[in-house]
C-alpha cells in the first residue's frame, strides 16, 4: 500500500471510530502531513468516494446515520492481499478465540465487505481456511488484553501466579517483555522483580492481573535471546548442553525438513539422520524424543539418554501392574 493510500485508509478509520468532530490540526498532526495534504484528501472523500462527511466550526466528521454503511472502495489490497489478511484474521481468532475480537471486527467486516466487491463469497473463503489447535489450554481474555496492554506502554504488572505443580499461588511483579505464542498457548516474558532473573509465565496460570504505575525495567534484545531463544523449547535458560539424536530412516525424511532450534545442525550418517539440538532445561526436549518412540535414540549427552531411559522404564511399570 503505498504513502497516500494508507494516510487515506487511517483517515478513515479516525472518522469512522469517532464520535465528536476532529479538527484540521489533530488530522495533521496524528496523519502527519500538511494541511495542504489532509484538504486534499478531504476533498476526495467527498468527491471521489461520496464519504459521508461532514463539518462544523469544531471539526470534520462522518454522518452517523451514513457511517456504518460506508466503507472505501476496495482500492487498498489486491485480491492476494486480502486473501493474506482474512487468512491472518481466521488464525488469530483460532490461536485464542474471543481475544481482541472488538479490535478485530471492523478489520474483518472490511475485508468481506471488499472480498465481496472484488466477486469472491467470503463465507466459501472463510469456510476454505482450517487451523488447528491441539493442546490449547484456555486463558483469560482480560488477561491477554492487560498484558499485551502493559507490554506496549511498557509499565509493570502485579499478577497472582499458580504454580502448575504444587498448586501454590504466589505474588509477583514483573515488567513484561515478550509475549510468545508456542504450541497453541500464550507465554508473558518477563523480568521478575522477586527473583532478579527473566522468567517465562504461561498465561492460563495467572490468577488475577493488575497494570501497575511504575514503569517496565527493560531488558536488552541481546540479554533477551541468550536467556529464552537460545536453547530448546519454552523453559528459559542460557543454552549449555547439546542434544544429539538419530532419527530412523523412515522417520528421518520428516526430521529433516523441520525446525527443533534455529539453531540446529542435521546430517545423514548412512541410513540414519543426526540432529543435533542447543538446549537447558531437557524437559520439554525429553517429551518430544519420547513421542517418537523406537524411531530416535539419544546418542548424546549421557545423562539425557539415561533421563529418557528412566522415563521408558517408568513407563513400562504402568503395564506391569
Amino acid at each position: 500500500m503505498d504513502s497516500k493510500k494508507y494516510r487515506q485508509y487511517r483517515l478513515h478509520r479516525l472518522l469512522k471510530t469517532r464520535r465528536y468532530p476532529i479538527t484540521i490540526a489533530e488530522l495533521c498532526e496524528t496523519l502527519e502531513a500538511s494541511d495542504k495534504t489532509i484538504y486534499r484528501d478531504i476533498q476526495e472523500f467527498r468527491d471521489l468516494y461520496q464519504a459521508p462527511l461532514e463539518s462544523n466550526e469544531q471539526g470534520y466528521y462522518y454522518n452517523q446515520i451514513s457511517a456504518d454503511s460506508f466503507e472505501l472502495p476496495g482500492i487498498w489490497f489486491s485480491d492476494a492481499e486480502l486473501q493474506a489478511l482474512l487468512a491472518a484474521q481466521q488464525l488469530l481468532s483460532q490461536i485464542q478465540p474471543g481475544v481482541l475480537d472488538e479490535q478485530i471486527t471492523p478489520l474483518k467486516q472490511f475485508i468481506i465487505h471488499t472480498l465481496s466487491r472484488h466477486g469472491h463469497p467470503p463465507n466459501d473463503a472463510l469456510q476454505r481456511i482450517r487451523i488447528l489447535g491441539i493442546g490449547q489450554r484456555s486463558s483469560n481474555q482480560q488477561h491477554f488484553i492487560k498484558a499485551a496492554q502493559a507490554l506496549l506502554d511498557r509499565q509493570q504488572l502485579g499478577i497472582s501466579y499458580k504454580n502448575r505443580n504444587n498448586q501454590q499461588i504466589s505474588q509477583r511483579s514483573i515488567s513484561p517483555q515478550r509475549l510468545t505464542h508456542y504450541r497453541d498457548n500464550w507465554y508473558l516474558d518477563a523480568w521478575c522483580h522477586a527473583k532478579k532473573a527473566l522468567r517465562t509465565f504461561s498465561l492460563d496460570n495467572i490468577e488475577q492481573i493488575t497494570i501497575t504505575p511504575e514503569a517496565a525495567l527493560e531488558v536488552t534484545a541481546e540479554k533477551l535471546e541468550e536467556h529464552l531463544e537460545s536453547a530448546f523449547g519454552i523453559f528459559s535458560g542460557k543454552a549449555d548442553k547439546i542434544a544429539k539424536l538419530r532419527f530412523s530412516q523412515q522417520r528421518a525424511r520428516y526430521i529433516e525438513k523441520e525446525q527443533w532450534h534455529p539453531m540446529q545442525q542435521g546430517q545423514w550418517q548412512g541410513e540414519h539422520y543426526i540432529l543435533s539440538i542447543p538446549y537447558h532445561n531437557p524437559t520439554e526436549l525429553i517429551m518430544d524424543v519420547l513421542k517418537y518412540g523406537a524411531d530416535v535414540e539419544v546418542i548424546a549427552p549421557k545423562e539425557l539418554r539415561q533421563a529418557v531411559v528412566s522415563c521408558l522404564a517408568s513407563t513400562m511399570n504402568q503395564y506391569k501392574k
